[in-house]
């Protein structure tokens, strides 16, 4: 197979569990291929009422992680999940792109605020800036 090792980004989006199913789909092609989910926390930056936003942020991303698992445990040690934290999702996963010697890269056409029929500006911007192949679920 062309491909060893498989990001998959997920932001809880429909496109994004596509992009779930599609590259657990490769992976078990690919009995030798690993895994890597990410989702990026991205940072807020907000003085008024900061705590209880960093709570709601927090708590949505344990439950991302905890989701994520949930898809990576069938696949044992050739799976893992990361947790992104940043401003520019783009950069932050086409850098654990390269950091983790991703052969390509899977998710969704648009996140949770797209406007259905339109290439997201996170997936357009992975796109254009990756050196892996982009696979796009709809």
């Amino acid at each position: 197979m062309w491909y060893s090792k498989i990001l998959v980004a997920y932001d809880g989006s429909k496109p994004a569990d596509r992009a779930i199913e599609i590259a657990c789909d490769m992976a078990r092609e690919n009995p030798g291929a690993h895994l890597v989910f990410a989702h990026v926390l991205k940072l807020v930056d907000s003085t008024f009422g900061e705590t209880g936003m960093n709570q709601i942020l927090f708590e949505q991303a344990r439950d991302v992680q905890e989701h994520l698992e949930e898809a990576a445990r069938p696949f044992g040690e050739r799976a893992q999940v990361k947790m992104l934290k940043g401003t520019s999702p783009a950069t932050l996963l086409v850098n654990c792109c390269k950091d983790e010697a991703c052969d390509v890269v899977v998710m969704g056409s648009r996140g949770m605020g797209g406007v259905k029929g339109y290439l997201g500006s996170v997936s357009r911007s992975v796109v254009q800036e990756a050196e892996a192949p982009v696979v796009i679920a709809k």
